[in-house]
C-alpha cells in the first residue's frame, strides 16, 4: 500500500496491485473543508494515476452535513466517473444512520455510469471489485 494522504481525520492509500484507492475516515470531527479535501486529494490522485476502484471506510466517520453530501453527489461523483474508475464501494458497518446516508447518495447517483455498492468489510468489497 502506498500512502497518498494522511491526517488525523483520514488516511488515503493506494493498493497498486489491485489499483484500489482506499480512504479510511477516522473518528475525528472534521470541517466541511476537510471533508471535501479528502475527495479532492482522491480525485487529484485518480486523474494523475491509473486506478480501477475506489473504496471508502466510513464506519468511524462522523455525521456529514446535507450540504457536503450534495457537493459529493453533484461535484465529486461526476468527476470520479471522468477518471475512468470501474467501481466504487463503501464500508458502512451496521450503523443505521450510515445506511441512511448511503441510501440518500444512491438515490442521486444510482443511475450514473459508476457501479457503487455498500459492504460490511474490505474483503467483500475486493471480491466484488475483482468479479
Amino acid at each position: 500500500m502506498r500512502e497518498i494522504f494522511k491526517t488525523d481525520y483520514v488516511e488515503i492509500t493506494f493498493d497498486e496491485e489491485v489499483k484500489v484507492v482506499f480512504a479510511k475516515l477516522a473518528k475525528a470531527n472534521f470541517t466541511s473543508e476537510q471533508y471535501r479535501e479528502v475527495w479532492e486529494k482522491t480525485l487529484e490522485f485518480a486523474f494523475a494515476n491509473k486506478i480501477d476502484f475506489f473504496l471508502s471506510d466510513i464506519i468511524d466517520q462522523k455525521v456529514v452535513t446535507p450540504e457536503d453530501r450534495k457537493w459529493f453527489e453533484e461535484s465529486a461523483v461526476p468527476r470520479a466517473i471522468k477518471t475512468g474508475i470501474k467501481k466504487g464501494g463503501i464500508i458502512l458497518g451496521s450503523n443505521p444512520f450510515k445506511r441512511y446516508y448511503f441510501n440518500n447518495i444512491m438515490k442521486k447517483i444510482g443511475g450514473t455510469d459508476l457501479p457503487f455498492k455498500a459492504f460490511k468489510n474490505k474483503e467483500a468489497a475486493y471480491k466484488w471489485f475483482l468479479s
